[in-house]
């Protein structure tokens, strides 16, 4: 978490955030950790790079206001970034004092944000499941996509396939710049599921009211392979039936 405001810490190219005006890096004032905390009263606080949010809503988010006295350097800061840090909306934040005159301080809140989606595709999957993995995951143009989403849809993709009886999935979500549309991504999603994970025999032990047939047909799709030699009765039964391995939480 960067949370000081010394001036080298700064992106070295500040309008990459966006076409505001920026105070250029050599006229921001130095202000290190090492100097002795001292209490400034903040005259204005501005925001750059956030251009699809409101700036009254992230400097209310911040739990800065103009008018407030806070310690420079000091925990109000670091709690400021530290709040947006947590939301996972942004890939790069500073907060700068960029102007100091006495015992006045004035605040300039940089942010990048993550990227949104512009195209998004799904490979190694049916038709039906893609439109499955659709509707569960929410994934959709438009839509900012971070860590924690990324996360949340690979456990996802996996459990839904897991109930369907493939249990070593192989997920792998790649975000690629969008060349026609700065900001933006497209994110391929490449799932291979592999192979079923299928039963090879069912062993039961202690069943003394029900026979290991009357149980092995109570399992219904959870059954074991075709074996004729073994079980020739069992296993005519289940030739054509879905050898299927699922859990029951």
């Amino acid at each position: 978490v960067d949370t000081t405001l010394v001036v080298t810490d700064a992106p070295a190219d500040m309008t990459m955030l966006n076409n505001q005006d920026t105070i250029p890096e050599s006229e921001i004032p130095e202000i290190l950790y090492t100097f002795v905390q001292k209490k400034y009263k903040i005259q204005d606080i501005k925001v750059v790079g956030a251009t699809n949010y409101d700036d009254f809503v992230l400097i209310g988010f911040s739990g800065l206001s103009v008018g407030d006295e806070i310690n420079i350097p000091g925990d109000e800061i670091t709690e400021a970034v530290n709040r947006f840090w947590r939301q996972g909306l942004f890939s790069d934040i500073k907060i700068l004092a960029t102007r100091i005159v006495d015992d006045k301080a004035w605040l300039e809140i940089r942010l990048r944000p993550r990227p949104r989606i512009s195209e998004i595709t799904y490979n190694g999957v049916k038709k039906g499941e893609r439109t499955d993995l659709e509707t569960r995951l929410n994934l959709r143009k438009g839509h900012q996509i971070t860590p924690h989403i990324v996360d949340r849809a690979k456990i996802l993709i996996r459990k839904y396939f897991d109930d369907k009886g493939f249990k070593n999935v192989d997920i792998d979500i790649v975000e690629k710049p969008d060349p026609n549309k700065d900001g933006e991504v497209i994110v391929s999603v490449n799932i291979d599921k592999n192979e079923k994970t299928k039963i090879q025999k069912i062993y039961f032990d202690g069943n003394e009211m029900l026979t290991d047939f009357q149980l092995r047909k109570a399992m219904k799709k959870t059954n074991e392979r075709f074996n004729m030699i073994d079980r020739f009765l069992n296993s005519w039964l289940e030739l054509f039936s879905t050898k299927k391995f699922t859990t029951v939480e």
